[in-house]
């Protein structure tokens, strides 16, 4: 339900607070990162927010990092523009220092997406391509194939059923010599799925 309602809004993370900062001087300094990420999208679209906010504070003031930013645009078609291009530019940048656009996500599709980072890890470093789409699904590829996940139990029951089907030795860690190898479906087992 959650996700629904901050479907529209976009999350801006590690853009610096200064004083006397109010709605409008948010609003230019999202025109300002636009202009200086995504030029192209600024001149095509006309992206006005329809509220922009930062998050309350609930950390200690002596925290070193600035309060997100909260972007509510009247329209999601907006938003997924802005982190399309995002996507594609790789860095973005506010006067030159990095920062971070996401989908402003519920607490419950946060807490599902940092649950698949033990795997999502593992099968980056087996460049499988992990990806994490909304709200919180696993996919990857393997054997040219991309399977997707909604949760541990269907990736378990894939993993299981995939070395029942193939005998698949990659479950048990092969010793040989000095050096042991693992499949990364084994690692997923021992460290992401228990």
């Amino acid at each position: 339900m959650w996700d629904y309602v901050k479907r529209p809004n976009l999350r801006l993370i590690g853009v610096p607070e200064c004083d006397g900062e109010n709605e409008s001087k948010m609003e230019n300094t999202l025109q300002e990162i636009i202009q200086e990420n995504f030029p192209k999208l600024a001149k095509q679209v006309n992206i006005q927010p329809q509220v922009i906010q930062r998050t309350p504070q609930r950390y200690s003031s002596r925290r070193a990092t600035p309060r997100h930013i909260i972007v509510r645009f009247t329209r999601a078609e907006a938003k997924e523009k802005i982190l399309r291009a995002a996507r594609e530019k790789g860095q973005v940048t506010h006067k030159g220092k990095p920062i971070r656009l996401t989908a402003d996500l519920s607490a419950e599709t946060l807490q599902a997406r940092r649950e698949w980072g033990p795997i999502f890890n593992i099968l980056k470093e087996q460049n499988l391509q992990p990806r994490i789409s909304y709200p919180a699904k696993l996919s990857f590829t393997t054997e040219g194939k991309i399977k997707s996940f909604m949760n541990k139990q269907e990736l378990r029951d894939f993993i299981t059923t995939r070395s029942g089907e193939r005998g698949h030795p990659c479950l048990v860690p092969d010793f040989k010599g000095n050096a042991s190898s693992f499949c990364p479906f084994s690692m997923i087992l021992a460290v992401g799925l228990s």
